[in-house]
C-alpha cells in the first residue's frame, strides 16, 4: 500500500470517529438521520451531477438495483446506529459496530461458502471475541448493566449492517466500476424520501433540531460522505484486505472520544477491548 493511500485511509478513520462522536451528541435519532441526508443531498448534488455529465452513467438494471440496495442498507444502518447512541455509550456501540463486521464476514464465509480458516484467522476471531467481551463488560462491573446490554445489541446489529453494505459497495466499485461518489450520493436522497412522512409529521421538531445543532449537522454532512468516499477510492487502488483493517483504527479513536469527551465509564477495559478487536481484524486480513 502506498503512503498516500495509507494516509487517506487513516484520515478517513479519524473523520469517521469524529462524526460519530458528534452524532452521539445530537438527539432525535430518526429526525437527525433525515436532516443529515437532506443536507448531504444538497451539498453533494453539484458534484454528483457534474460527474454524470462528464463521465456518464450506465442505467442498467444491475447498476440501479445495486445503488437502491446500497441506499436501503445505509438507511437502516444510520437508523440503528443513531438509536444505539440514544440508549447507550459511544465507547460501547461504536467499537462493537466497527469490530463485529469483519467477524460476521469471516464466519459467513466459513459457514455458507465452506472456506478454509487459517491459523491467523482463528487467532483473529479469538481476539475479536475477547475484545467484544471486554467492551460488553463481562469482566468488569458496570453501574448500568441494562444500558450496556442495549449498547451491545445495537452495536452488533450495526456491525451486521456494516458487513452487508461493505460487501455490496465493494462489489459495486470493483465489479461494476461504479464511481464511489455516486454510490455514496444516491443513498442520501433515498433516505430523504423514505423518512419524509415522519419529518413532515414532526416538522416543528425538525426545525428545532436544525436551529439547535446546525453547525454539528453541517460538519457531519461533510465528514461522513468524505470519509466513506476516501475508503472507496482507496479500495480501487489497494487490496481490500489491507484497507478494511486499517480503517478500523477508528475504533480506538471512538473509545477515546467517548471516555475523554463524553466522560463515559470503564475507559481502560473498553480501550483494551478496542485494541483486541483491532488486532483481531488485522489477523483476519492476513
Amino acid at each position: 500500500m502506498s503512503d498516500p493511500v495509507l494516509l487517506l485511509v487513516l484520515l478517513a478513520a479519524l473523520m469517521h470517529a469524529v462524526w460519530n462522536y458528534l452524532a452521539k451528541t445530537i438527539p432525535s435519532g430518526v429526525l437527525f438521520v433525515w436532516l443529515l441526508a437532506a443536507v448531504v443531498s444538497v451539498l453533494l448534488l453539484p458534484f454528483a451531477a457534474g460527474y454524470v455529465l462528464l463521465y456518464g452513467f450506465e442505467w442498467s438494471a444491475v447498476n440501479v438495483m445495486v445503488l437502491l440496495a446500497s441506499g436501503v442498507l445505509h438507511l437502516i444502518y444510520f437508523a440503528v446506529l443513531q438509536q444505539g447512541y440514544r440508549v447507550s455509550d459511544l465507547s460501547v456501540v461504536y467499537p462493537l459496530a466497527r469490530g463485529s463486521g469483519p467477524l460476521f464476514s469471516t464466519v459467513g464465509a466459513v459457514w455458507f461458502l465452506h472456506e478454509t480458516v487459517s491459523g491467523y484467522s482463528m487467532a483473529g476471531l479469538a481476539a475479536v471475541v475477547a475484545g467484544v467481551l471486554l467492551i460488553a463488560g463481562i469482566l468488569h462491573a458496570s453501574a448500568d448493566a441494562h444500558r450496556r446490554r442495549l449498547g451491545v445489541y445495537y452495536g452488533v446489529a450495526t456491525g451486521v449492517l456494516i458487513a452487508s453494505y461493505t460487501v455490496l459497495d465493494g462489489y459495486a466499485v470493483k465489479n461494476l466500476a461504479l464511481a464511489p461518489l455516486l454510490i455514496d450520493y444516491t443513498s442520501h436522497p433515498l433516505r430523504v424520501l423514505a423518512l419524509a412522512p415522519v419529518a413532515r409529521r414532526r416538522w416543528p421538531e425538525v426545525r428545532a433540531l436544525w436551529q439547535g445543532y446546525r453547525t454539528r449537522i453541517i460538519i457531519i454532512a461533510i465528514m461522513s460522505p468524505l470519509a466513506f468516499i476516501f475508503v472507496l477510492y482507496a479500495m480501487k487502488t489497494a487490496p481490500v484486505h489491507f484497507v478494511a483493517p486499517l480503517r478500523e483504527t477508528s475504533i480506538v479513536f471512538g473509545v477515546i472520544f467517548g471516555a475523554k469527551l463524553l466522560t463515559e465509564e470503564n475507559f481502560k477495559p473498553r480501550l483494551a477491548g478496542s485494541l483486541l478487536i483491532l488486532t483481531g481484524i488485522v489477523l483476519l486480513s492476513v
